[in-house]
C-alpha cells in the first residue's frame, strides 16, 4: 500500500508539472508516464485515465487537508488556505479547472454545501425552517462562493487571496445578521423601530409575513 501511494504521488507530481506548462486537454497518458519514468501498465494499474488522476490530486492534495477540521467558525481561514494553494500552483489550477469536467468545482461546491447546511442548522435554533428551505439556503451560499472562487481563478487570480476570503466572510456574516434580525421582526421579537435602528437601509414598507 505504501509503494502504491508513492507511485500515485509520483504520477500526480508528473501531471502537475506537465499541466503547469500546457492545458490539461493537451496532456496525454503517454506524456505522464514518460515524465514519471514508468510504463503505461503501471499508470493503468492505479488510474483508469488522466481524469481519474486529476480527480485524485484535487481530492487528496487539496480538499482532504482543508476539510479535516473545517467549521462555520473557521471556513474563511480554510478558504484562504485553499486560495493560497491555488496561487502557489497557479498555472496548474488555471490549466486544469477550465478543462477537467468540473471536478474542482464539484468538490468545492460539495464542501461548501455541507458546511453551510451545518451552519443553517445551527442558526435555526427555533426550528422555523423546513429541511427544503435549509438545503436551499445552504446551496445559495455554496453556489455563490464557488462561483467567486472559479471566477477568481479563471480571471488570473488578480485579487489578493486574503482580501478575497475576508470580503466573502464579511458578506456571509452580513447576510446572516440581516436574516436574523428580519426573522426576529417577523416573529414579533423586536419592533420595526428596533429593526430600523439596527438595519437603517431598509425599504419604507416591511412585510410581516412571507409572501
Amino acid at each position: 500500500m505504501a509503494n502504491a501511494n508513492i507511485t500515485k504521488k509520483e504520477l500526480a507530481e508528473s501531471l502537475k508539472r506537465l499541466a503547469s506548462e500546457r492545458l490539461f486537454e493537451h496532456v496525454t497518458v503517454g506524456d505522464i508516464v514518460k515524465e514519471c519514468g514508468v510504463n503505461r501498465q503501471t499508470f493503468y494499474y492505479h488510474f483508469s485515465d488522466k481524469y481519474e488522476l486529476l480527480d485524485w490530486i484535487y481530492y487528496n492534495e487539496t480538499f482532504v487537508p482543508l476539510t479535516a477540521d473545517i467549521s462555520f467558525g473557521n471556513w474563511d481561514e480554510k478558504l484562504y488556505e485553499l486560495l493560497q494553494i491555488m496561487r502557489k500552483h497557479k498555472a496548474f489550477y488555471m490549466n486544469t479547472i477550465k478543462c477537467s469536467d468540473n471536478f474542482f468545482e464539484e468538490y468545492l461546491l460539495k464542501m461548501l454545501t455541507t458546511l453551510f447546511e451545518t451552519a443553517v442548522e445551527d442558526l435555526d435554533v427555533r426550528g422555523q425552517l423546513t429541511p427544503e428551505k435549509k438545503r436551499l439556503a445552504a446551496k445559495i451560499f455554496a453556489y455563490g462562493l464557488t462561483g467567486v472562487v472559479i471566477e477568481w481563478a479563471m480571471g488570473g487570480m488578480k485579487a489578493d487571496e486574503k482580501v478575497l476570503s475576508e470580503n466573502m466572510k464579511e458578506l456571509v456574516e452580513n447576510i446572516e445578521r440581516l436574516s436574523y434580525y428580519i426573522y426576529q421582526y417577523k416573529n414579533n421579537l423586536i419592533t420595526e423601530t428596533e429593526l430600523r435602528a439596527t438595519l437603517p437601509d431598509l425599504p419604507e414598507t416591511l412585510p410581516k409575513t412571507d409572501t
